[in-house]
């Protein structure tokens, strides 16, 4: 390690808690995306999270400012979600999840609305019922878009402005295509944002390295995002990609650095739950871990989060962070996939 590096080494412990958190309501889920682990591995038990568990880890936090109830399996599937996010709004925190919409039933997108939920992301991938299907592994694509359009009418009948909802879409070689007509699909049904993430590989499905585009654009593909850039542009909405970055940004990436994953901040700022507890460095973990168990820095439901936040493993994890030989579920973050 250089001195220069030293010098600017993050500690291992941290003083306070984190005031990020995602916690897993479920590892259940009702597609079959072919870009997703879950599709292909079983990491851990089935289970829901319930409104009680969620309470007794929120609680030991002094302050929440933000709050992702999703993780590996589809949100909507819980029967407490709502209550989850209206008790976590209670703390003032901003709460938000990506969802397939498939579950989005008449009465859950009015109570989507009355627990006063931030962000609703509906997860997509696709701007036609094929390559939907392709990609997600289930034929529901006019389902998702008739619920997402329920979802805005009746939001415009209440005259409430939230949840904010935004369509996503995981960019790679099989779908790039139809990326400007994903942002057209968004103006008809009046979504106000798109965002644009890059595909984070583990050698499953169509998750592997030959569908990434990071630092694999050719021109024709940078014009397909330049036209989704610039339909963007003259529709007036929201084009961009996780990371605070613009799509086209993202999936060009910046010049290769030697430590690729040294930018991001979460091992100091956030952490990850699971549906069975399991706390994790961050939501890509089960992604991106060859080692998932060896990725665990504890569990919530048995451990003080405190204790946990600056015990031996979450240390060990940081140090390991800041070396030249990053945890298991870091190496190539930042190259390989998003930070």
């Amino acid at each position: 390690m250089s001195d220069n590096m030293s010098e600017t080494k993050r500690p291992a412990e941290v003083p306070t808690l984190p005031r990020t958190l995602y916690l897993e309501t479920t590892n259940r889920c009702d597609s079959k995306c072919q870009t997703c682990v879950r599709t292909f591995l079983t990491l851990e038990p089935p289970k829901d999270l319930t409104l009680a568990e969620l309470k007794g880890i929120v609680d030991q936090f002094p302050v929440l400012e933000r709050v992702v109830l999703h993780g590996v399996g589809e949100p909507l599937l819980n029967r407490e979600l709502f209550a989850m996010v209206a008790y976590v709004k209670a703390r003032g925190a901003t709460v938000l999840f990506n969802s397939d919409a498939i579950a989005l039933t008449p009465t859950r997108a009015r109570q989507l609305i009355e627990s006063r939920l931030d962000e609703f992301r509906v997860s997509m991938d696709a701007a036609s019922r094929e390559m939907y299907a392709r990609i997600r592994g289930v034929d529901q694509f006019d389902r998702v878009l008739e619920n997402v359009r329920q979802l805005l009418q009746l939001q415009h009948e209440l005259n409430e402005r939230t949840p904010r909802v935004s369509l996503w879409f995981t960019a790679m070689k099989a779908n790039l295509d139809e990326l400007p007509a994903f942002v057209r699909l968004a103006v008809n049904l009046g979504v106000p944002e798109v965002y644009v993430q890059r595909l984070v590989y583990n050698g499953q499905g169509l998750a592997v390295a030959e569908q990434s585009l990071h630092r694999a654009l050719h021109e024709r593909e940078q014009r397909l995002v330049e036209e989704a850039t610039a339909l963007a542009r003259a529709f007036d909405i929201g084009f961009k990609a996780s990371g605070l970055t613009t799509p086209l940004e993202s999936l060009k990436g910046t010049a290769l650095e030697q430590r690729p994953w040294s930018g991001c901040q979460r091992p100091w700022t956030l952490s990850y739950v699971t549906a069975n507890g399991n706390v994790l460095p961050c939501c890509i973990s089960p992604w991106s871990a060859k080692d998932y168990r060896g990725a665990m820095l504890g569990n919530a439901f048995t451990e003080d989060f405190a204790g946990l936040w600056n015990g031996e493993r979450y240390r060990q994890f940081r140090e390991a962070f800041e070396s030249d030989s990053p945890p298991d579920p870091c190496r190539g973050c930042g190259l390989l996939w998003s930070i």
